[in-house]
């Protein structure tokens, strides 16, 4: 019974807080996460609500709770309305509430505009719903002010005095036909005039463009039935990380499924060993030249294509030019990547479009390097290749330049998730086959962004022009192309809608940003503590003892929460002598 999960909970967080450490295997942590999370989405999903449990971020939190959401109004807590119940901080009581969240209200007005904005919210949903089971005096007693402001309507039950499991499925089934006339009656409503835009808007593109969310939700699943765990939002950011620029990294520890990744998603579309449109290259630690890739000449003058060369040469067919080749290069930083690597990265920044709308760069080969009738004389990156590198951080590899991060999107793989086997298999989910205009880049140049969404660019742009003020205080600010390249994956991302707008700018902090970032000095300390503040505006930290801890114990309210954890795994480091993303 669910009541004896939570039961369960408010007897023991506390003694497996302050006694246990915090990790994803400890009984606790999946106990609420899992556990209760798994047993409240049984009995939400047949009102067709999911539910999301959290008891911290990287520590145990203050404040537990476990949420059941409608999907088409939020997804996270830190905004939108949704039902939740919150465990006050002494494990004396926990709550059942009508909630709203106020993360992001607080990033886009301010905390006492945020505040207002919630209050105004829950008395116009008072107002417009009957309501005669719940409390609506806010006399909430959880220690977070802003759960008990944005209470819209509650139960509270006391440890001491816990319902039985009737009563609480009976007061769980009031509160979702509540949400339910909440979503019909005014969610709804107010996004009426937004959702026939938006309708109209999807009329247009259905005719000349691919519906990207149908074609997601299918790879998802493609993958997925093959009984591998790759969450729908990392292979949308995979897919968006692509679609921005044609080489992106997957690091991590041995063993997460990273090139397992490039060549899973790359048979959901259609492109396999058997067609030749996937390859996998393996680099050597003896590579200290471009000659294994591109090819080179011999003592008789004759030229051995490389193994990447050949690959371009086949992708560059006229029969072949709709259709995407992927290329994984294999543990790539066994060797220096600055050495073998050197020419594609410089002739990839050579993109341009002609007046066809065709992608083109450089030559490869410098004209008379090779007679103009051979073969591979005069070709050039085509737009319908895509190189992912997989590299494992450990002692036998070589770290990243500047060079590289600033021309990549780096998605790091880290997150382990032992317990799961009992996957949801799905038989017979065919791979698509899907051409080349869906990972085609619609941008090369801010020029070309701004004529597509000026406002936006703008309001992305000002973001960005914070971070490199917080980045230039130790000389770590980034130029142009980072700036752009940040701008064309929130566009791309913006005109799908594959990915909230907060969760796709968390991908790029961690993505653009935070590799960059090495070092001991004491300014680099101040630049993380400034990142962090600007990620978690509700939580901010100072320097001086236990700053750590107390930017743990807040994690769960950051707006961009993976990146402010990396920033606190990274500020772990400097406290130990010094600071990488790579650790």
């Amino acid at each position: 019974m669910i009541t004896n999960y939570f039961i369960d909970i408010l007897d023991n967080y506390l003694e497996s807080k302050t006694t246990g450490r915090f990790n994803k295997n400890h009984e606790m942590f999946k106990l609420i996460n899992y556990t209760t999370t798994d047993a409240l989405n049984e009995i939400v999903k047949e009102y067709g609500l999911g539910a999301r449990g959290s008891c911290g971020a990287g520590t145990w939190t203050r404040y537990p709770w476990i949420a059941a959401y409608n999907e088409e109004i939020t997804t996270t807590i830190q905004r939108g309305v949704y039902i939740v119940y919150l465990f006050s901080e002494d494990m004396s009581r926990v709550y059942l509430t009508l909630n709203q969240g106020c993360t992001n209200l607080k990033r886009e007005l301010g905390t006492k505009a945020a505040k207002e904005s919630m209050i105004s919210t829950r008395e116009m949903i008072r107002n417009t719903l009957n309501n005669t089971r719940f409390n609506t005096d806010n006399d909430l007693i959880i220690g977070n002010v802003d759960y008990e402001i944005g209470s819209i309507y509650y139960k509270e039950y006391l440890r001491d005095n816990f319902p039985n499991e009737e009563e609480f499925l009976e007061d769980l089934k009031d509160m979702i036909r509540i949400y339910d006339d909440y979503y019909n009656i005014i969610y709804l409503k107010d996004n009426e005039t937004i959702d026939n835009q938006i309708e109209i808007k999807l009329n247009k593109q259905k005719s000349g463009e691919k519906d990207m969310k149908d074609n997601m939700n299918r790879i998802y699943k493609n993958i997925k039935s093959k009984g591998f765990i790759f969450s729908y939002e990392d292979l949308s950011n995979f897919y968006l990380s692509l679609k921005t620029k044609p080489f992106l990294i997957l690091a991590g520890i041995s063993g997460t499924g990273k090139s397992k990744l490039v060549k899973l998603f790359a048979e959901a579309i259609g492109a396999t060993t058997s067609n030749n449109q996937y390859s996998i290259i393996s680099v050597k630690p003896d590579w200290n030249d471009s000659t294994e890739l591109f090819g080179y000449k011999n003592i008789n003058d004759e030229f051995i294509p490389g193994q990447l060369t050949r690959v371009i040469q086949e992708a560059s067919k006229v029969k072949n030019l709709n259709k995407p080749y992927f290329v994984c290069l294999d543990e790539m930083n066994l060797a220096r990547v600055e050495y073998y690597l050197s020419e594609y990265l410089s002739i990839i920044e050579s993109r341009y479009f002609d007046d066809d709308n065709r992608l083109l760069t450089d030559r490869i080969f410098s004209k008379g390097y090779l007679p103009e009738d051979n073969l591979y004389a005069n070709l050039r990156i085509p737009e319908n290749l895509y190189i992912i590198g997989t590299v494992n951080m450990d002692d036998t590899t070589f770290a990243f330049s500047r060079k590289v991060l600033d021309r990549v999107n780096t998605i790091e793989f880290s997150d382990v998730r032992l317990d799961i086997l009992d996957f949801d298999f799905e038989d017979n989910i065919e791979n698509m086959n899907l051409d080349n205009s869906w990972f085609k880049t619609s941008y090369l140049s801010i020029k070309d962004a701004i004529k597509a969404d000026r406002e936006y660019v703008k309001k992305v742009n000002k973001e960005i022009i914070e971070i490199n003020n917080i980045m230039a205080m130790g000389n770590k600010h980034f130029g142009y192309r980072v700036r752009d390249e940040i701008v064309f994956y929130m566009l791309e991302n913006k005109r799908y809608g594959l990915l909230e707008e907060h969760i796709a700018f968390d991908y790029q902090i961690m993505q653009k940003i935070l590799p960059t970032i090495t070092g001991s000095d004491r300014v680099i300390k101040d630049i993380l503590i400034d990142l962090y503040n600007y990620c978690n505006p509700s939580n901010h930290i100072i320097d001086g003892i236990d700053y750590i801890r107390h930017g743990e114990e807040g994690l769960e309210t950051a707006l961009y929460m993976n990146s402010a954890n990396k920033i606190l795994m990274m500020l772990r480091g400097y406290e130990d002598g010094f600071v990488s993303f790579w650790q």
